[in-house]
């Protein structure tokens, strides 16, 4: 087998994720869809139209987003690829791309009396990307000279999450609050840390370069597995899972805790006010941690490959590689030491600020600003609007900017037969310009492509819900009526039907 130094899996880890499409974990249109009890997982004080909501469908997110990758950094001027533009126009020292999944297996939401109970679980994957444009530029000029690597940061997380929430709105105030408390199994985890990467290419005969690779850092890796059945990741490759039940046995999370908080505040009859805090928590890997320290001088010398014409170019290339990779190896691994402590992640924790005015009992504005705390602060800004059309149909529109991509339209739709509750929500569905790429050295003939578009995030999934609260005004967030009792009057938020 090629890869049997760890090291090396490191290696090819960084260079797919490069190469991957990318998915992020910001769900700006759901936010504003409170109809949904999904909506909650955004902002535990949002109230739903049902008294009770289950899952029917499995609901299911995906999507990508990136600093940097679209087909008008790519394209020139007469429509073919050019890599070397696009590496051009790269950050010095920070781009990233963002991918991510989540598929929630289950959720039950129950209302009594002023409260929202509720409980739920998902599968969650995370994958979170910075690189350098050094990284690329290597591939794109091809040429002796010194590259910088550092910064090269690496965070990829997968977990499961089971979640406890509850949510109060009391009809004689103006305040509705929530919280939920989620329970993490930690599946697998690759983190890095201060990484320092030079890379110096020397130009030589015949056009075959010299590369002198000085990398310093850490890479962490965690797995749901046994620690003292399985060392390291060599001891990983002989796991054998040929059932549910064979993977079970095998299956040892590692444990985490986060919270999510929300609140509501009624301003005026028609304008009111949203917070929430999400994803304050850790997951302690200790289960499988693998530490690896790398403090490695490495110089790699091409080789020259004569091929036979009656040879396969493929199979002579590949056994090239192999030897390749064989010899150096254990020049790398003279500077890694590997230990085998536990330790902690932090989950991206997520801040929604709101602003919502019901402009009629079927017609509401959104205003949000969102800001994410990963390896510094990024902010973005959402504007939505939602129209009822029927007691079966409404529909959620959403413009947003986050990490210097504007164009971005997203689009939430909510069907309602009978007990279903069928919705399918897209942050980005219009590319707002496609063009069309013609490139003979690639191949390529007309292919149309969205030209500026950076970003896709997509939820679909149907619930089965039941005791609508019917009168559009009885939900907090809609409008505050005056009430007299007694002798007094106040204003107050219409309790529900019970």
């Amino acid at each position: 087998m090629i890869f049997r130094n760890t090291t090396v899996h490191i290696f090819i880890f960084l260079l797919v994720t490069i190469s991957m499409q990318a998915f992020g974990q910001q769900e700006f249109t759901l936010y504003h869809m409170s109809s949904l009890a999904q909506s909650a997982n955004l902002n535990p004080a949002s109230v739903p139209e049902h008294k009770v909501s289950i899952f029917f469908v499995p609901s299911i997110f995906g999507g990508f987003n990136n600093s940097s990758i679209n087909v008008k950094a790519l394209l020139a001027p007469d429509g073919t690829v050019d890599y070397n533009k696009f590496v051009a126009g790269l950050n010095e020292r920070k781009n990233y791309l963002g991918a991510g999944a989540k598929v929630e297996f289950f959720h039950l939401r129950i209302k009594a009396a002023d409260n929202f109970f509720s409980l739920s679980s998902q599968v969650v994957a995370d994958v979170r990307l910075n690189y350098p444009r050094d990284l690329l530029a290597l591939a794109s000029e091809g040429i002796s000279g010194e590259y910088s690597l550092s910064g090269l940061a690496v965070d990829a997380n997968s977990y499961i999450e089971y979640a406890a929430g509850f949510t109060r709105s009391r009809p004689d105030s103006k305040w509705t609050y929530g919280a939920r408390l989620k329970w993490l199994n930690g599946i697998a985890n690759i983190q890095t840390k201060d990484t320092d990467i030079d890379v110096t290419v020397h130009d030589g005969e015949n056009e075959i370069y010299t590369y002198d690779i000085k990398a310093k850092g850490l890479v962490n890796v965690g797995a749901a597995v046994d620690g003292e059945k399985y060392k390291d990741l060599e001891d990983l490759s002989q796991i054998k899972i040929n059932s549910f039940s064979d993977a079970w046995n095998e299956f040892k999370p590692n444990n985490g805790i986060a919270a999510d908080l929300g609140a509501t505040f009624q301003f005026t009859p028609k304008l009111s006010f949203g917070a929430s805090v999400l994803n304050v928590g850790f997951i302690n890997w200790k289960s499988f941690a693998n530490n690896y320290h790398v403090d490695s001088n490495v110089t790699i010398e091409g080789v020259d490959i004569d091929v036979d014409p009656d040879e396969d170019f493929e199979s002579v290339f590949r056994a090239e590689i192999d030897t390749l990779l064989q010899d150096y190896q254990d020049e790398f691994r003279e500077g890694v030491d590997t230990t085998y402590n536990s330790y902690k992640t932090w989950l991206p924790t997520q801040v929604f600020l709101s602003a919502h005015y019901q402009v009629t009992p079927k017609f509401r504005t959104t205003a949000s600003i969102y800001t994410e705390f990963y390896k510094g602060i990024s902010v973005g800004t959402v504007v939505g609007a939602n129209y009822r059309f029927s007691n079966t149909f409404n529909l959620t529109a959403s413009w947003w900017w986050f990490r210097q991509s504007a164009i971005n339209l997203g689009l939430g739709l909510v069907f309602k037969p009978w007990f279903g509750q069928l919705y399918l929500i897209f942050d980005n569905i219009l590319p707002a310009k496609m063009v069309q790429i013609n490139d003979p050295e690639l191949e390529i003939e007309n292919l149309w492509l969205p030209y500026e578009a950076k970003n896709l995030n997509a939820r679909v999934g149907m619930n089965l819900v039941f005791g609508k609260i019917r009168e559009v005004d009885r939900l907090p967030l809609n409008g505050l009526k005056k009430k007299k009792d007694g002798t007094r009057k106040y204003l107050y938020k219409p309790p529900f039907k019970h």
